[in-house]
């Protein structure tokens, strides 16, 4: 699991799927991210890219050719590496 905190948020990443699990206030901790009871839906908040939805035949074509792609695209069902991570460095706007 990957950890974003400050002083207002902590936010949960699970790098297989790049799947925020859990955004907790810090202030209050409320946590704004359903918890994926698998009695009723096992995942959280799923990354659907690069489509959201079905293709037809789970298939779309590019440049003449075909290609294969499942339900809600590939980054859900991929694993991800955080390629930086620093405490006290913030990104430029």
């Amino acid at each position: 699991m990957v950890t974003l905190t400050n002083d207002f948020l902590t936010v949960t990443i699970d790098p297989h799927g790049a799947e925020v699990t859990s955004i907790i206030n810090n202030n209050t901790d409320r946590e704004y991210i359903w918890q994926a009871d698998p009695r009723i839906w096992k995942r959280h908040a799923p990354v659907l890219f690069p489509i959201v939805g079905a293709l037809k035949n789970d298939e779309y074509r590019y440049n003449g050719q075909t290609y294969h792609m499942t339900q809600h695209g590939f980054a859900r069902d991929r694993d991800f590496a955080v390629e930086q991570q620093s405490k006290t460095r913030r990104c430029s706007p």
